[in-house]
């Protein structure tokens, strides 16, 4: 008797096991495969935002009234707030160009991760450095 009641606990937790698997290290169905695309994404966006951050600090607050008055961390601020606007709006495109199929997530969370990636590297140009 104790056996079965082990066997229907084990039986009743491998599920959860499965579940918690990495599906970056599975992706045998769609719902793996766009939670391995999610997490390869939120991956990316974290990384940004680390990036983002320091280069915040980085770059001057103070103002250079001969070209635009604006200083240029609030011109970099300006401008990421931009780039969110078209990484969106350009991965958006994309998924409605799949909207029908399955694929449509990973399309979608995968222009994500490659824009995202680009602004990484962007930012860390070293044009963002100074003169």
């Amino acid at each position: 008797m104790n056996y079965a009641i082990a066997l229907l606990a084990a039986a009743s937790i491998l599920p959860l096991t499965v579940w918690a698997a990495d599906p970056c290290q599975t992706q045998s169905n769609t719902m793996e495969t766009n939670a391995c695309a999610k997490l390869q994404f939120d991956e990316q966006d974290r990384l940004l935002n680390v990036a983002y951050q320091a280069l915040l600090k980085a770059v001057p607050a103070a103002n250079d009234p001969g070209i635009t008055g604006d200083s240029p961390r609030a011109l970099l601020v300006k401008a990421q707030r931009r780039w969110v606007d078209f990484r969106d709006a350009d991965c958006k495109a994309k998924y409605q160009l799949y909207a029908g199929g399955t694929i449509k997530n990973v399309i979608y969370l995968g222009c994500m991760r490659e824009r995202t990636q680009q602004r990484i590297k962007d930012l860390a140009s070293s044009e963002w450095q100074g003169g």
